[in-house]
């Protein structure tokens, strides 16, 4: 599978975020977004996962018969979960809409994300690191090629973030793109990309 962007540009308001860019994107690869803070890195990572549209060029998946959306698992600190469920709710509510496979219920995925809540505890009452655990866990768990991480860490205290290293090794199959300014998330992908290459 491939991503393919061909003279992609994206502005905001009246400011262009990145223009002509051209890059293709290959399974089995991990890619590093990389720039300072506000450089446009979410904008384009959401941009390759078709949830923006560019303003020019073209954005196609080679190898997908069908819906991209079912292709991609999308995780980021501003995403949300819905606040009002448990998390056994929400796992249900993934699994009866088709983005998680019924194996994954709440025994199955509390000890993949080596995290236990109550059972009755609604993810508003979820602290910050919690939240970004459970929406790394559901992107990680979810079978699909496409996986797309913007600052995965943020909000992880050190052994969050030695279980998301070691949890992502087992994704390495995967076309896996990351938004990142921090080294140690640079360092997992086999590639880099730096947004300030396509600024002029």
């Amino acid at each position: 599978m491939k991503i393919i962007a061909t003279g992609i540009h994206k502005k905001f308001r009246q400011e262009w975020v990145f223009k002509a860019l051209n890059y293709t994107f290959e399974s089995g690869k991990s890619y590093a977004i990389v720039g300072q803070n506000g450089a446009g890195k979410s904008t384009l990572l959401k941009t390759l996962a078709q949830y923006s549209l560019p303003n020019k060029g073209t954005v196609e998946f080679e190898g997908v018969s069908e819906n991209v959306n079912k292709q991609i698992s999308f995780a980021a600190p501003y995403s949300e979960l819905i606040e009002e469920f448990t998390l056994p709710e929400l796992l249900s509510f993934l699994i009866e809409i088709d983005f998680l496979d019924a194996r994954w219920d709440f025994n199955a995925f509390t000890s993949f994300i080596n995290l236990r809540p109550s059972e009755t505890k609604y993810i508003k009452n979820f602290s910050s690191g919690m939240r970004q655990k459970v929406k790394l866990g559901v992107a990680l768990a979810a079978d699909r090629p496409i996986l797309c991480l913007d600052e995965p860490t943020s909000n992880l205290d050190e052994a969050a973030k030695n279980w998301f290293y070691k949890a992502l090794e087992s994704q390495r199959h995967k076309l896996i793109l990351i938004a990142s300014n921090e080294k140690a998330e640079i360092d997992l992908c086999t590639d880099s990309l730096a947004i300030a290459d396509y600024k002029v």
